[in-house]
Protein backbone atom coordinates (compact mmCIF):
# COMPACT_ATOMS: atom_id res chain seq x y z
CA UNK A 1 0.00 0.00 0.00
CA UNK A 2 2.79 2.40 0.96
CA UNK A 3 4.71 1.50 -2.19
CA UNK A 4 1.65 2.23 -4.36
CA UNK A 5 1.26 5.67 -2.77
CA UNK A 6 4.90 6.48 -3.41
CA UNK A 7 4.64 5.38 -7.03
CA UNK A 8 1.44 7.39 -7.49
CA UNK A 9 3.05 10.48 -5.93
CA UNK A 10 6.13 10.00 -8.08
CA UNK A 11 4.00 9.89 -11.23
CA UNK A 12 2.12 13.03 -10.19
CA UNK A 13 5.32 14.95 -9.46
CA UNK A 14 6.89 13.75 -12.71
CA UNK A 15 3.79 14.87 -14.63
CA UNK A 16 3.82 18.33 -13.02
CA UNK A 17 7.53 18.79 -13.70
CA UNK A 18 7.08 17.63 -17.30
CA UNK A 19 4.22 20.07 -17.88
CA UNK A 20 6.21 22.96 -16.41
CA UNK A 21 9.23 22.05 -18.53
CA UNK A 22 7.10 21.92 -21.69
CA UNK A 23 5.46 25.26 -20.88
CA UNK A 24 8.86 26.86 -20.23
CA UNK A 25 10.41 25.49 -23.41
CA UNK A 26 7.36 26.50 -25.45
CA UNK A 27 7.51 30.06 -24.10
CA UNK A 28 11.24 30.25 -24.79
CA UNK A 29 10.86 28.94 -28.33
CA UNK A 30 7.98 31.37 -28.88
CA UNK A 31 10.12 34.32 -27.82
CA UNK A 32 12.99 33.22 -30.06
CA UNK A 33 10.57 32.68 -32.97
CA UNK A 34 9.10 36.17 -32.57
CA UNK A 35 12.59 37.70 -32.51
CA UNK A 36 13.62 35.84 -35.65
CA UNK A 37 10.43 36.66 -37.56
CA UNK A 38 10.67 40.38 -36.77
CA UNK A 39 14.42 40.73 -37.23
CA UNK A 40 15.48 38.35 -39.97
CA UNK A 41 14.60 40.87 -42.67
CA UNK A 42 17.49 43.19 -41.77
CA UNK A 43 20.15 40.47 -41.62
CA UNK A 44 22.66 40.64 -44.49
CA UNK A 45 26.41 40.85 -44.95
CA UNK A 46 26.43 44.66 -44.91
CA UNK A 47 24.44 44.64 -41.66
CA UNK A 48 27.03 42.37 -40.03
CA UNK A 49 30.21 44.07 -41.21
CA UNK A 50 29.69 47.77 -41.95
CA UNK A 51 29.97 50.71 -39.58
CA UNK A 52 26.91 52.05 -37.80
CA UNK A 53 25.21 55.23 -38.95
CA UNK A 54 21.97 57.01 -38.04
CA UNK A 55 19.73 59.44 -39.84
CA UNK A 56 18.30 62.65 -38.37
CA UNK A 57 15.55 60.78 -36.51
CA UNK A 58 17.90 58.27 -34.90
CA UNK A 59 16.95 55.43 -37.26
CA UNK A 60 19.97 53.16 -37.95
CA UNK A 61 21.16 53.03 -41.54
CA UNK A 62 24.42 51.11 -41.40
CA UNK A 63 25.59 47.89 -39.77
CA UNK A 64 26.75 46.54 -36.44
CA UNK A 65 30.34 45.52 -37.21
CA UNK A 66 31.90 47.53 -34.33
CA UNK A 67 29.27 46.23 -31.91
CA UNK A 68 30.11 42.61 -32.76
CA UNK A 69 33.82 43.26 -32.32
CA UNK A 70 33.22 45.12 -29.05
CA UNK A 71 31.04 42.32 -27.68
CA UNK A 72 33.72 39.73 -28.45
CA UNK A 73 36.42 41.89 -26.88
CA UNK A 74 34.67 42.58 -23.57
CA UNK A 75 33.39 38.99 -23.31
CA UNK A 76 36.77 37.43 -24.04
CA UNK A 77 38.69 39.80 -21.79
CA UNK A 78 36.12 39.42 -19.02
CA UNK A 79 36.44 35.63 -19.17
CA UNK A 80 40.22 35.96 -19.21
CA UNK A 81 40.06 37.80 -15.89
CA UNK A 82 37.27 35.82 -14.20
CA UNK A 83 37.84 32.19 -15.20
CA UNK A 84 41.37 31.65 -13.77
CA UNK A 85 40.54 33.48 -10.52
CA UNK A 86 37.18 31.74 -10.24
CA UNK A 87 38.71 28.31 -10.74
CA UNK A 88 41.42 28.98 -8.15
CA UNK A 89 38.78 30.28 -5.73
CA UNK A 90 36.61 27.21 -6.24
CA UNK A 91 39.60 24.89 -5.74
CA UNK A 92 40.53 26.73 -2.54
CA UNK A 93 37.02 26.52 -1.09
CA UNK A 94 36.74 22.84 -2.00
CA UNK A 95 40.16 21.51 -1.00
CA UNK A 96 41.43 23.74 1.81
CA UNK A 97 38.85 23.46 4.58
CA UNK A 98 40.79 24.43 7.67
CA UNK A 99 38.64 26.95 9.53
CA UNK A 100 34.94 26.29 9.11
CA UNK A 101 33.76 29.72 10.25
CA UNK A 102 36.11 31.50 7.86
CA UNK A 103 35.05 29.27 4.97
CA UNK A 104 31.39 29.77 5.80
CA UNK A 105 31.89 33.53 5.62
CA UNK A 106 33.76 33.24 2.32
CA UNK A 107 31.13 30.97 0.82
CA UNK A 108 28.32 33.26 1.96
CA UNK A 109 30.17 36.26 0.49
CA UNK A 110 30.44 34.51 -2.88
CA UNK A 111 26.73 33.66 -2.82
CA UNK A 112 25.83 37.26 -1.92
CA UNK A 113 28.07 38.58 -4.68
CA UNK A 114 26.21 36.39 -7.18
CA UNK A 115 22.92 37.98 -6.09
CA UNK A 116 24.04 41.61 -6.39
CA UNK A 117 22.15 43.41 -9.22
CA UNK A 118 24.24 44.08 -12.30
CA UNK A 119 23.62 47.84 -12.07
CA UNK A 120 25.42 47.84 -8.71
CA UNK A 121 28.37 46.12 -10.35
CA UNK A 122 28.31 48.84 -12.98
CA UNK A 123 28.44 51.61 -10.37
CA UNK A 124 31.28 49.80 -8.58
CA UNK A 125 33.22 49.44 -11.83
CA UNK A 126 32.71 53.11 -12.65
CA UNK A 127 33.94 54.19 -9.20
CA UNK A 128 36.93 51.83 -8.99
CA UNK A 129 38.17 51.07 -12.50
CA UNK A 130 36.98 54.13 -14.42
CA UNK A 131 37.69 56.85 -11.84
CA UNK A 132 39.92 55.57 -9.01
CA UNK A 133 42.33 53.47 -11.09
CA UNK A 134 42.12 55.89 -14.00
CA UNK A 135 41.25 53.41 -16.76
CA UNK A 136 38.53 55.76 -17.99
CA UNK A 137 35.58 54.75 -20.14
CA UNK A 138 37.20 51.84 -21.92
CA UNK A 139 37.08 48.17 -22.86
CA UNK A 140 39.41 47.41 -19.94
CA UNK A 141 37.10 49.01 -17.35
CA UNK A 142 34.06 47.22 -18.74
CA UNK A 143 35.85 43.85 -18.90
CA UNK A 144 37.08 44.09 -15.32
CA UNK A 145 33.57 44.99 -14.16
CA UNK A 146 32.04 42.08 -16.06
CA UNK A 147 34.69 39.72 -14.67
CA UNK A 148 33.53 40.55 -11.13
CA UNK A 149 29.98 39.83 -12.25
CA UNK A 150 30.95 36.39 -13.57
CA UNK A 151 33.43 35.47 -10.83
CA UNK A 152 30.97 33.97 -8.28
CA UNK A 153 29.42 31.77 -10.97
CA UNK A 154 32.77 30.20 -11.83
CA UNK A 155 33.70 29.84 -8.16
CA UNK A 156 30.50 28.05 -7.16
CA UNK A 157 30.44 25.71 -10.17
CA UNK A 158 34.13 24.84 -9.68
CA UNK A 159 33.65 24.15 -5.98
CA UNK A 160 30.67 21.87 -6.60
CA UNK A 161 32.47 20.07 -9.42
CA UNK A 162 35.51 19.46 -7.21
CA UNK A 163 33.30 18.19 -4.37
CA UNK A 164 31.72 15.61 -6.68
CA UNK A 165 35.09 13.96 -7.32
CA UNK A 166 35.31 10.86 -5.07
CA UNK A 167 37.60 11.10 -2.05
CA UNK A 168 39.32 7.93 -3.19
CA UNK A 169 40.97 9.98 -5.94
CA UNK A 170 42.47 12.33 -3.34
CA UNK A 171 43.51 9.46 -1.10
CA UNK A 172 45.26 7.76 -4.00
CA UNK A 173 47.17 10.96 -4.77
CA UNK A 174 48.18 11.39 -1.11
CA UNK A 175 49.25 7.75 -0.95
CA UNK A 176 51.64 8.39 -3.84
CA UNK A 177 53.21 11.29 -1.96
CA UNK A 178 51.40 14.21 -3.58
CA UNK A 179 50.94 17.38 -1.58
CA UNK A 180 47.52 18.97 -1.18
CA UNK A 181 48.05 21.53 -3.92
CA UNK A 182 49.39 18.85 -6.28
CA UNK A 183 46.39 16.65 -5.57
CA UNK A 184 44.01 19.57 -6.13
CA UNK A 185 45.54 20.95 -9.33
CA UNK A 186 46.96 17.86 -11.02
CA UNK A 187 44.55 15.10 -9.98
CA UNK A 188 41.17 16.35 -8.72
CA UNK A 189 40.74 19.36 -11.02
CA UNK A 190 41.35 17.42 -14.28
CA UNK A 191 38.70 14.93 -13.13
CA UNK A 192 36.24 17.79 -12.58
CA UNK A 193 37.23 19.83 -15.63
CA UNK A 194 34.26 18.90 -17.80
CA UNK A 195 31.83 20.10 -15.12
CA UNK A 196 33.88 23.26 -14.51
CA UNK A 197 33.29 24.16 -18.14
CA UNK A 198 29.61 24.51 -17.26
CA UNK A 199 30.58 27.49 -15.13
CA UNK A 200 32.50 28.97 -18.04
CA UNK A 201 29.41 28.59 -20.25
CA UNK A 202 27.20 30.34 -17.70
CA UNK A 203 29.78 33.08 -17.17
CA UNK A 204 30.15 33.74 -20.91
CA UNK A 205 26.38 34.04 -21.31
CA UNK A 206 26.15 36.38 -18.32
CA UNK A 207 28.95 38.61 -19.61
CA UNK A 208 27.81 38.75 -23.24
CA UNK A 209 24.23 39.73 -22.40
CA UNK A 210 24.77 42.37 -19.72
CA UNK A 211 23.95 46.02 -20.35
CA UNK A 212 24.06 47.90 -17.03
CA UNK A 213 27.76 47.27 -16.19
CA UNK A 214 29.01 48.43 -19.59
CA UNK A 215 26.59 51.36 -19.56
CA UNK A 216 28.67 52.98 -16.79
CA UNK A 217 32.13 51.83 -17.82
CA UNK A 218 32.66 52.48 -21.51
CA UNK A 219 29.92 51.42 -23.93
CA UNK A 220 28.65 53.92 -26.44
CA UNK A 221 25.85 53.81 -28.99
CA UNK A 222 27.75 55.22 -31.94
CA UNK A 223 31.32 54.84 -33.20
CA UNK A 224 32.72 55.58 -36.65
CA UNK A 225 35.63 53.15 -36.25
CA UNK A 226 36.57 49.75 -34.87
CA UNK A 227 38.33 49.71 -31.48
CA UNK A 228 42.11 49.83 -31.76
CA UNK A 229 43.01 49.20 -28.11
CA UNK A 230 41.67 48.29 -24.69
CA UNK A 231 41.76 51.91 -23.52
CA UNK A 232 39.03 53.07 -25.93
CA UNK A 233 35.25 53.16 -25.76
CA UNK A 234 33.39 50.48 -27.63
CA UNK A 235 30.02 49.43 -28.99
CA UNK A 236 28.26 46.28 -27.74
CA UNK A 237 25.22 44.40 -28.97
CA UNK A 238 23.10 44.46 -25.75
CA UNK A 239 23.79 48.15 -25.20
CA UNK A 240 22.87 48.87 -28.80
CA UNK A 241 19.52 47.11 -28.38
CA UNK A 242 18.81 49.13 -25.25
CA UNK A 243 19.82 52.37 -26.95
CA UNK A 244 17.67 51.80 -30.03
CA UNK A 245 14.46 51.16 -28.12
CA UNK A 246 14.97 54.01 -25.65
CA UNK A 247 16.59 56.86 -27.57
CA UNK A 248 15.28 56.64 -31.13
CA UNK A 249 12.65 59.16 -32.16
CA UNK A 250 11.15 56.73 -34.69
CA UNK A 251 10.68 53.56 -32.63
CA UNK A 252 8.73 51.71 -35.33
CA UNK A 253 11.63 52.08 -37.78
CA UNK A 254 14.30 51.20 -35.21
CA UNK A 255 12.57 48.11 -33.78
CA UNK A 256 13.38 45.73 -36.69
CA UNK A 257 17.02 46.79 -36.39
CA UNK A 258 16.94 45.98 -32.66
CA UNK A 259 15.40 42.57 -33.37
CA UNK A 260 18.15 41.90 -35.92
CA UNK A 261 20.80 42.73 -33.33
CA UNK A 262 19.05 40.39 -30.90
CA UNK A 263 19.30 37.58 -33.47
CA UNK A 264 23.02 38.20 -33.85
CA UNK A 265 23.52 38.27 -30.07
CA UNK A 266 21.59 35.01 -29.59
CA UNK A 267 23.62 33.41 -32.37
CA UNK A 268 26.95 34.55 -30.94
CA UNK A 269 26.03 33.28 -27.47
CA UNK A 270 24.92 29.96 -28.97
CA UNK A 271 28.20 29.63 -30.90
CA UNK A 272 30.23 30.31 -27.74
CA UNK A 273 28.18 27.81 -25.77
CA UNK A 274 28.47 25.11 -28.43
CA UNK A 275 32.24 25.65 -28.64
CA UNK A 276 32.67 25.26 -24.89
CA UNK A 277 30.33 22.24 -24.83
CA UNK A 278 32.37 20.53 -27.56
CA UNK A 279 35.54 21.20 -25.57
CA UNK A 280 33.83 19.79 -22.50
CA UNK A 281 32.83 16.60 -24.34
CA UNK A 282 36.34 16.22 -25.72
CA UNK A 283 37.88 16.56 -22.27
CA UNK A 284 35.34 14.12 -20.79
CA UNK A 285 36.19 11.48 -23.43
CA UNK A 286 39.88 12.02 -22.78
CA UNK A 287 39.32 11.60 -19.04
CA UNK A 288 37.44 8.34 -19.67
CA UNK A 289 40.21 7.04 -21.91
Amino acid sequence: MYLRKRLRMQKIVFFIVSVLAIVTLTAMMGIILIIFVKGIGVINWRFLTSLTSFDFYGVPQGGIGPAIVGTFLVTGLGLLFSVPLGILGGIFLSEYKTKRRLFSIMRMSVANLAGVPSVVHGLFGMAVFTVFLGFGLSILSASLTLSILALPIVIMVTENAMKNVPNSVREAAFALGAKRWQSALLVVFPAAFSKVMTGVILASVRIAGETAPILFTGATLYLTYYPHGFNEQFMALPYMIWGLVTTSINISASTPFAYGIAIVLITLVAVMNISVMLLRLKMRKRAVL
